[in-house]
Parts: structure tokens; sequence; C-alpha cells
């Protein structure tokens, strides 16, 4: 099955401009699907932050923000109700926040204690602001997470300092367990923090060892599964710790390398359609971006996800030889919007809604014995000690 392009926009970047990300401003409905989209927003190499039509792709009266960061990285939703807020971050250690209504000057603002942001998430209803610091130098060094109460934003509330040595490129909280931060990071490890606990060997509640750079990770919305790609195009999907601290984790589905099993080039993301994934990849040499659905099989273990290639989307023509940063889905319009390397936005009608439907607690008992403890704890070194020659390849996405 193919999508058909149904139009494209420079936004009026200057010429060789990369597009790094695009977001939905509509409210959200659910943790993977929106309102129908009123506008959509996208970050650029030239430091500006456009909003624009989604039919028409134009932006929008007002709608260009000149050098909301000094080198800016990151653009996440602000998640309030009715949704007017975005967040953006930069490597001058600031976090910006901007009202779509009126978006020409910044409504609030968080200096980070280190500069040099590389990953953000935030939820304003629950005055909820993280950022991942990245590492410039090529030698392992401390990567701290910060997290901010956006009422006091005067300084983080947690700082853990100690648990990545190199660039973090993703973070997310699970929406079910608000108290769990995912993290992960070119040191090859995805940690999950509980965020109720200060001290950071207390909060650090596992340790996954991806053996490889990674570039993207999350959660396989709706269960808690884990899912972590590598810079090297590695697939692994890993089973959050159980509370119960004897149980056995399953072992991980790993899918190795996947450009010769899915016959790309590289991963671009795991793109969520409405409650049905879809790992997104592409192929340079033949201008295509193409979708896998991801199934969860029935019949094997507990971590056995299938990625079909025998059930592709293709995107034809894609964004040329360019590499595709980004993309999101409006499940109302059946519209998948892409953005990348080469400066422009596209938009594409899917396949009929039958083909592909597209995006858009607390942890139990506070206390455990001391046995656990250490048990949990000398879990989480031997996973920390990893295979030092296995990660390759540091991420540098700006």
């Amino acid at each position: 099955m193919s999508a058909s392009q149904l139009g494209q926009s420079d936004l009026g970047l200057p010429p060789n401009s990369y597009i790094y990300k695009i977001i939905s401003t509509a409210p959200r409905q659910d943790p993977l699907t929106y309102s129908q989209i009123d506008q959509l927003a996208a970050i650029a190499s030239d430091d500006s932050l456009r909003f624009f039509h989604p039919t028409t792709l134009n932006v929008l009266p007002n709608g260009v923000v000149k050098n909301v960061n000094e080198k800016v990285t990151c653009l996440e939703r602000g998640n309030d109700q009715p949704s007017n807020l975005v967040a953006t971050a930069g490597r001058d250690g600031l976090i910006k926040f901007w009202d779509k209504r009126t978006p020409g000057t910044a409504v609030a603002e968080i200096q980070s204690p280190q500069k040099l942001i590389s990953s953000l998430i935030c939820n304003i209803e629950k005055n909820f602001v993280a950022a991942g610091i990245e590492n410039p130098d090529d030698g392992p060094h401390g990567s701290p997470v910060y997290i901010w109460d956006q009422r006091n934003p005067q300084a983080p509330i947690r700082q853990y300092v100690e648990s990545h040595t190199d660039t973090v490129t993703d973070l997310q909280i699970h929406p079910n367990l608000p108290n769990l931060l995912l993290s992960a990071s070119t040191d090859g490890l995805v940690n999950v923090f509980d965020i109720n606990q200060a001290d950071e060997d207390d909060a650090l509640y596992q340790v996954i060892n991806h053996r490889s750079a990674i570039a993207r990770a999350g959660f396989m919305f709706p269960t808690t599964d884990i899912y972590a790609m590598g810079t090297d195009e590695t697939l692994s999907f890993y089973a959050l710790q159980s509370q119960e601290e004897e149980k056995e984790e399953p072992t991980p589905k790993s899918y190795g390398d996947t450009r010769e099993q899915l016959g790309c080039e590289y991963l671009a993301k795991m793109h969520w359609a409405g409650d049905k994934a879809y790992i997104a990849t592409g192929k340079h040499s033949s201008s295509d971006l193409t979708f896998y659905p991801v199934d969860k099989s029935t019949q094997g273990g507990p971590l056995e996800y299938v990625c079909n290639p025998q059930q592709p989307i293709h995107l034809p023509g894609a964004h040329g030889e360019e590499i595709v940063r980004d993309l999101l889905t409006d499940v109302h319009t059946q519209t998948t919007y892409t953005c990348g390397e080469d400066g422009f936005v596209r938009a594409w009608k899917m396949p009929s809604s039958g083909d592909m439907d597209v995006d858009g607690g607390t942890s139990e008992g506070k206390t455990k014995s001391k046995d656990k403890k250490e048990k949990r704890k000398d879990k989480k070194k031997e996973k920390r000690k990893g295979d030092e020659e296995s990660k390759k390849g540091r991420f540098a996405p700006y």
C-alpha cells in the first residue's frame, strides 16, 4: 500500500535548513490520540519555532518565532488543557514556554543548571518538566537528568547526575505510572527512575543495557513494555521490571540490526496510529519512507513483538535522499505529516482507515526490605557494566 502526497511546504525557511521536529497543538484525547489538528508546530535549524495550518501548510499570521533558543534542540507539547502551550529547549540551557495564540514572547522560562539540553518532556497540568543533558565530549562524562516543579522553577526538585555517562536522547513518562520517568542515552542505557525518590540510588528503579548507543526509546503504549532503537539501527523490546523482586524478568526480544530484515537504511521512529504501533524506516537510496506494523503475538512469550515486513505502507519519494526527522498522523483526517533534512514539511493521505488507524499509578508498596533493595542494586550494577566496545556511534542530531 502507498500513501499519496497532498502537499509540501518549506515554511519560508532559509535554504539548507533542517526541520527537527513537528507536533500537533490540538488537545490530547488520550495518551495516543489528539483532537483533530488545528495547528502544527515545528522547530528548525535556523532556531525558529513556526506554527502553520494543517491543510494548507501555510505559516499562520504571526506564526514565526525567531531565535527561540540558541541552538534549539527540543520541541514538546505542554499537555495542558485546552493545549495552548508548547515548550522549546536548546544548547543555551533554557526551557521556554510559548502560547500558540500569541507566540511572540515566551510566557515562562526555566534555566537548567547545565547547558546543552538534548531532551525534554513536560506536563503543565501536573507542573512537571524534565530535561536531559548532552555530552559534548567523546569520553564518558556525567549527563544529568533534571526535574522541575513548574510552580517553583528556580531550582530542580530532582537531579539524577550519575546514572548516564553520555547524551540523554529521550525522556518519557508512562501516563498510567506517572511516577516512572524513562530516560535513554548514547551510553547504551535505558534507565527508569521513580521520581518520588530524591536519592538517585533509590530512584533508579530499573537499568536496561541495549549495548549500543540509543537514539530513541519509550513505552509500547498502552502496555508498560519498553522499546529501544540504537544509532546502529538495532531494535529491541524489554519488560518493565516487576514490583515483585523475586520475579524473573522476561528475556528481551532483540531484532539486532534491522537494515537487512526490513530492507531499510535507517530507523526513523516508533510511530503510533491511534493505538496501533508502526516502525517507520527510511531508505536514502530509493527516497522512501515505509511503515511496518508492530504486533504483539499471542502465541509467543511476553515480549514477542513482530515487525511485519509483508504489510508495508510506503510514502514514495519521502524527503528525497535526506533523512526524515519526525512524523505524526491525524487519526481524524488520516493525514500523516513528515519533516526532514531537506527543509520541507510534507502531508500524506494514508490508505483507508481500515488499513491504518494513525497518532498523533503509582508504584505498589512504599517500603522494601534491605535484602530486596540490595538485590535490586546488584542487578542494576550488573546491567550498567555493559560492553563498552559495542556502544558505537555518537548521536549528533543537531
